[in-house]
């Protein structure tokens, strides 16, 4: 076999292996955009944030920098498919550059995450949209393992993984994938002019802090009178207009805590909550003061939107 030969095949096993991995990981990588503040129903522009994520559970689950979305007080994430939702915060450990977010969909492509041993001159891909650009892939290999960078004066980040693909603003947050199209890293651009050095977060480190984070907001979703994680969003104009609504939002509900008041009233992740009682739940805030301004009372009456038809249940809360 000639040189030439070979050297053709070499560089189509490469492509292959790039193109298996971004096959297998990119439906699962999504554009994540944070903004500050903003009327009900819409943004205050420009949006201020902008990073990747990649989405590792069935739930809605996604993870990306706890950088990418600190501050914010709207987060939105958009699929590769062009669908674009308003995501939660979950939790965040700044100290490990990681946040776990929650969309109100199910069925959405995921990726696996991996704790699998690396080595040094291992071949890696990342996805992500850096600049704002949709669906970048970039390649390289494991160029170290085990880096520390400071983060701030008092806290560094810790085994990193350091590597000379790409990786720039609008990439953070979203994946490093081996050429098994498994994530092995979320990467973090925290040094912006150092040409050839990227870095990401391992993902077995992930998988620590997915687990803190989860359990810590289980809880919390049991403490409450509702049993509910929920976001402001608003509500189409059409879905207005069809029920006489006076109000432009609603609280989406994330999550719903199996053993929680709203599980037994049947509802659940992907309702919009309109009111309870009489008051109005245009936001979040507004429903905690309903909650409060009703506690002692009991059964509530809530008002929602489920697959854009207005219903009503009877729910009594839990002690919380």
């Amino acid at each position: 076999m000639s040189a030439e030969v070979q050297e053709r095949e070499a560089l189509d096993a490469y492509s292959h292996a790039i193109t298996t991995a971004a096959e297998r990981v990119g439906p699962a990588v999504v554009k994540v955009e944070t903004g500050r503040g903003g009327s009900r129903g819409g943004w205050r522009e420009p949006r201020e944030g902008l990073g990747s994520g990649v989405i590792y559970s069935s739930d809605g689950s996604i993870l990306t920098n706890a950088h990418v979305v600190a501050g914010a007080s709207r987060v939105n994430v958009t699929l590769p498919d062009g669908r674009s939702m308003p995501a939660g915060v979950i939790g965040a450990e700044p100290e490990r550059d990681l946040a776990v977010l929650r969309v109100g969909a199910s069925g959405l492509p995921v990726a696996e995450l991996s704790a699998a041993p690396l080595r040094v001159g291992q071949l890696v891909v990342a996805i992500g949209n850096p600049y704002g650009l949709d669906f970048t892939v970039t390649a390289g290999v494991v160029s170290a393992l085990g880096r520390s960078l400071p983060l701030d004066r008092n806290t560094k980040l810790e085994q990193l993984i350091q590597t000379d693909t790409p990786i720039t603003p609008g990439n953070s947050g979203g994946p490093l994938v081996d050429v098994q199209g498994r994530v092995v890293g979320i990467t973090t651009a925290i040094l912006p002019f150092a040409q050839g050095l990227g870095f990401a977060i391992p993902a077995a480190l992930a998988f620590d802090v997915i687990g803190r984070v989860t359990e810590k907001h289980r809880q919390g979703l049991s403490r409450g009178a509702l049993g509910i994680s929920g976001l402001d969003v608003p509500i189409d104009e059409a879905v207005q207009h069809a029920h006489k609504l006076e109000q432009r939002g609603g609280v989406l509900l994330l999550e719903v805590a199996a053993s929680g008041a709203a599980a037994r009233a049947s509802l659940h992740s992907g309702d919009i909550i309109l009111a309870i009682g009489d008051r109005t739940t245009e936001t979040v805030d507004a429903l905690r003061q309903a909650v409060l301004a009703l506690k002692g009372t009991s059964p509530w009456r809530i008002s929602f939107l489920r697959d854009d038809r207005r219903r009503q249940v009877s729910l009594v809360p839990s002690n919380g």
